[in-house]
């Protein structure tokens, strides 16, 4: 099983949203891909409650890297990933098996 972390850091103010706003969007849109994208085993998308840290967080699982690279090219996925590069100041990630 492979397990999919990444965190992105907000702009303050993007695409008329505040920070806040976005990454309740995100959070609602990614994790609206459980069902929709059959490779994505779970997945918890979290919003830091503590200023001065990175402003969302993803945890997703996969059987297999083959897996996540069908997620990161699913259209359901790409729509939400061209959205999140708007309104994101960076963004880090981790993979590894578990």
């Amino acid at each position: 099983m492979l397990k999919h972390i990444v965190m992105w850091k907000l702009k303050s103010e993007a695409e008329g949203h505040s920070a806040a706003e976005n990454a309740r969007w995100m959070k609602e849109h990614l994790e609206s891909l459980m069902g929709v994208v059959p490779q994505l085993r779970s997945c918890e998308v979290g919003i830091n409650i503590k200023a001065g840290n990175y402003d969302a967080c993803l945890v997703a699982t996969f059987d297999s890297l083959e897996d996540l690279e069908a997620y990161k090219v699913h259209p359901e996925h790409v729509k939400i990933s061209e959205h999140c590069k708007l309104i994101r100041e960076s963004r880090v990630a981790c993979d590894y098996f578990i």
